[in-house]
């Protein structure tokens, strides 16, 4: 390959991964995170409640916790109300309300966490919004329209990783074998920018292609809608193999309803408890029952079903004996993205692999300065250093704090999902703050990385110290999400606690050494310095 052709494509690769690198940090950092948003959602709940054993034979109805959960509120009959059922990860109902816009909800819950055996309306998922959030952040950013930003990084870090490859096709397996650890920062920089990348290269590219599909599909959606179907949305959907249950209001009141036995019906089908239940017109004739779950065979193994409770005629059937490729398609681009076809392994892998790709973006960062330090100005290098080091630690520490405002706010609190929200917002606004002050950035990132440690360290501790029942509830029950999440997260603050120990210790000799080198008044950090 020409030459020239390598060069334009190093700096296509530095420049568009410098501009989106820290919208991609965030993207990967705290989806990294969200493989485990279940654990993380039942760390959060089991501080507060005490679950028992999970005994389905003693649980209530499905019809039941519609009642319950619908009784006094301002339901919308005409949407779809819906209910999870009890899991032995997540032993309770839960139960999500769609509300009647046309009422004053103010003062109500509409998303329940409800016991399974009692009925009782034990409080609001609502309230424990860490997980969600943090997903949240990892498909949209929290922001309108964030879902086609983060579509729109993916794009260019789907290009990135190409050139990548392309620069480095020669030199990818020894290089993949070179670590030159007594070479100059910038050498070890590359070998290691160049072995987390080829490690994490099927996994990216993987990541990429199905995070684009998500976040772009509706783009698709409208082009082949205009083009291919003439405006005819009907029919693309058709062909793509989505349905939807549509009841038709009557205004009729219904009379006893089959939910339980058709729920039951599918239980014994495929052997697993149906994951969400959804009634569309509830309390109406033309009342539809939908139930989604998991069939445990294949790749891909979900299945669909819609009713209409007053005949039990079958709207729609997934899967059939004439499967969709498109929605089989989608199926298998999820398990890919979600890593949900296997294991708590294999979500581990994912999440190693999410931190490694984080490394893989801060190197970046990091080359990009050495390589152009000579001919930037010093002003230049000085923004660069500033933007990676807020844009990673910065956001790390805010996530840590988040973890902290969730165990420390109280349950009663008005609209603590949004508080847990500003505490991520002013943690990050803060640390960005001190990064753009201080004058020593390896001083900032020391100071980041132990305030970061300290944070995990308190988790922990709060635990142990405030919620020392739930903890031994926890491990009464077998239901050991609150205690593994705090042993990771405390792993997670020796291991950076230790990296602060090691690059406070760094700084300070390169510090003595440049004094020693230089007279005392024109000894400073190098404006390099991370």
């Amino acid at each position: 390959m020409r030459k020239e052709t390598i060069q334009n494509n190093t700096e296509a690769h530095g420049w568009l991964g410098l501009i989106v690198s820290a919208l991609l940090f965030v993207v990967f950092f705290t989806g990294s995170i969200s493989f485990f948003r279940h654990e993380i959602e039942q760390w959060a709940l089991q501080a507060h409640y005490q679950f028992e054993e999970y005994d389905p034979d003693g649980y209530l109805e499905v019809s039941e916790i519609f009642e319950i959960a619908l009784d006094g509120r301002a339901f919308n009959p005409q949407e779809p109300q819906l209910v999870y059922p009890p899991t032995e990860a997540e032993p309770y109902y839960r139960a999500y309300v769609n509300v009647d816009l046309s009422k004053d909800i103010a003062s109500d819950d509409y998303y329940l966490l409800i016991d399974p055996k009692t009925g009782e309306i034990m409080g609001s998922v609502e309230d424990f919004f860490l997980a969600d959030f943090i997903y949240i952040l990892h498909y949209s950013l929290n922001l309108p329209l964030g879902s086609y930003l983060v579509g729109l990084v993916t794009l260019g870090f789907l290009y990135i990783i190409f050139s990548g490859v392309l620069i480095h096709a020669k030199d990818m397996i020894r290089g993949f074998f070179r670590y030159r650890s007594d070479g100059r920062e910038r050498s070890q920089l590359l070998d290691i920018h160049n072995i987390v990348g080829v490690i994490s290269l099927p996994y990216t590219i993987m990541l990429a292609v199905t995070g684009l599909i998500f976040n772009l599909l509706i783009i698709y959606q409208i082009a082949f809608a205009l083009i291919l179907y003439q405006g005819n949305t009907e029919a693309l959907l058709s062909d793509a193999g989505i349905v939807t249950s549509s009841a038709k209001w009557q205004n009729i009141a219904w009379q006893s309803p089959p939910i339980d036995e058709l729920y039951e019906q599918q239980v014994d089908r495929w052997g697993s408890i149906p994951t969400q239940v959804r009634i569309t017109g509830y309390g109406d004739h033309g009342a539809t029952l939908e139930l989604f779950g998991e069939t445990g065979e294949g790749f891909n193994g979900r299945y669909s079903i819609s009713y209409n409770l007053s005949d039990r005629s079958v709207n729609y059937s997934d899967p059939t004996s004439d499967p969709n490729t498109v929605t089989q398609g989608i199926g298998v681009v999820t398990s890919l993205h979600f890593g949900n076809f296997a294991g708590i392994d294999l979500r581990t892998i994912y999440f190693l692999l999410g931190l490694a790709v984080c490394a893989l973006i801060v190197t970046g960062n990091l080359l990009w300065v050495r390589q152009r330090e000579k001919t930037l100005s010093s002003a230049a290098v000085n923004f660069v250093g500033r933007f990676t080091l807020a844009s990673t630690a910065g956001v790390a520490l805010a996530c840590a704090a988040a973890f902290l405002a969730e165990r420390l706010l109280p349950l009663d609190l008005t609209d603590r999902g949004g508080m847990l929200v500003n505490c991520f917002v002013s943690t990050l606004l803060a640390a960005t703050s001190y990064v753009w002050l201080v004058k020593n950035r390896s001083l900032a990132l020391v100071r980041l990385l132990q305030c970061f440690a300290a944070l995990c360290v308190l988790i922990p501790l709060i635990d142990v110290v405030f919620f020392n029942d739930a903890l031994s509830a926890t491990a009464g029950s077998g239901h050991l999400s609150m205690i593994g999440v705090d042993v990771v997260i405390l792993s997670f603050a020796i291991l950076v606690g230790y990296a602060s120990w090691h690059i406070g210790n760094k700084a300070g000799q390169s510090t003595k050494q440049q004094i020693a080198k230089d007279p005392p008044s024109s000894a400073n950090i190098s404006a390099t310095t991370f």
